[in-house]
């Protein structure tokens, strides 16, 4: 199984699918990054681990490699996901 993240904030238009993917790859994760018609971000990441997933919500949070990235994440929303991981921006 999968995780679905939804990114709300200032994440479209700022590098944000970019900036998710290089934080996926970091921590070893498949996944994809796409942008939502209502201006979120969907992230699916290839776990389900809690830790890892953890892991991933703190370093787009806090910005731990300090990457470049022009926005901002005010909230992230989790859920279970089954589908493929298909998306805008594969990592």
């Amino acid at each position: 199984m999968a995780t679905r993240l939804i990114l709300s904030g200032r994440v479209q238009g700022v590098a944000c699918r970019h900036y998710c993917s290089r934080y996926g790859r970091q921590l070893g994760l498949q996944g994809a990054a796409s942008n939502l018609y209502d201006g979120r971000v969907e992230v699916l990441l290839s776990t389900d681990d809690r830790g890892v997933v953890a892991s991933y919500i703190n370093a787009v949070r806090v910005n731990t490699l300090g990457l470049t990235f022009f926005g901002h994440i005010s909230d992230i929303e989790t859920e279970p996901y089954q589908g493929p991981l298909g998306g805008d921006y594969e990592f």
